[in-house]
């Protein structure tokens, strides 16, 4: 099967590749620029894109799309008020706006399928995630484009990231070529939400991390 892959160049997006890969799937990547995208996930992207597929993938600017902690003091106010465990780093209609983009580009690329590396931690704090959106939305791509139907599929939506971690081990992804970091520089902060997760998960597994940190 042809697959359009949204890649990150984090962890769970290079395991979704790689048992994308094992499947002998054929891969068309494709990362998406956001407003606070992270130029060194995109280096991360690139790269595991060209090991997994042999290809580079395909690069979109969507930079309008800001994440609720650029939005407006009252409209920020107004959301976690009414929703206190939403993490500030969601964008809005996200995924609706990432698997139209990655749907229209399975038109252009005579592609099947479309796919995400959404996690089983995702499905409980994220809204615009689970069986029954992704099932509603995949309706609504094939209605709206009848002469051509994609799937979406969501490869290691059921698996823990401690899970997702030990599955890519097995497949020889190269988890030491993937960016947690929030921030910009040539290593890894070590002291970020995105580094204090990417650390647990290497505890969790009872693995080495081979991660280079400026601090911890």
């Amino acid at each position: 099967m042809k697959i359009v892959a949204l890649v990150s160049g984090g962890i769970d997006s290079t395991v979704m590749l790689w048992k994308l890969r094992s499947e002998g799937h054929s891969i068309v990547p494709l990362t998406l620029l956001t407003f606070r995208r992270n130029p060194r996930e995109i280096e991360a992207a690139k790269k595991i894109s060209k090991a997994a597929s042999g290809r580079e993938p395909i690069v979109y600017d969507v930079s309008f799309l800001r994440e609720l902690y650029d939005y407006p003091q009252h409209i920020k106010e107004r959301v976690f008020q009414q929703f206190p465990n939403l993490p500030n780093i969601v964008i809005p209609y996200r995924n609706i706006i990432f698997y139209s983009v990655a749907a229209y580009v399975a038109c252009h690329e005579a592609a099947e399928a479309i796919a995400g590396g959404h996690t089983r931690e995702d499905m409980e704090r994220i809204p615009d995630v689970g069986e029954e959106f992704f099932a509603d939305l995949e309706k609504i791509l094939n209605k709206s484009t009848p002469f051509h139907r994609v799937k979406i599929l969501t490869p290691v939506a059921g698996l823990w990231k401690p899970e997702i971690m030990r599955l890519g081990v097995e497949l020889g992804a190269p988890i030491g070529e993937t960016w947690s970091c929030w921030s910009v520089f040539e290593k890894h902060c070590g002291k970020c939400p995105g580094c204090l997760s990417r650390k647990e998960v290497f505890r969790a597994v009872g693995l080495t991390d081979p991660t280079e940190y400026l601090e911890g």
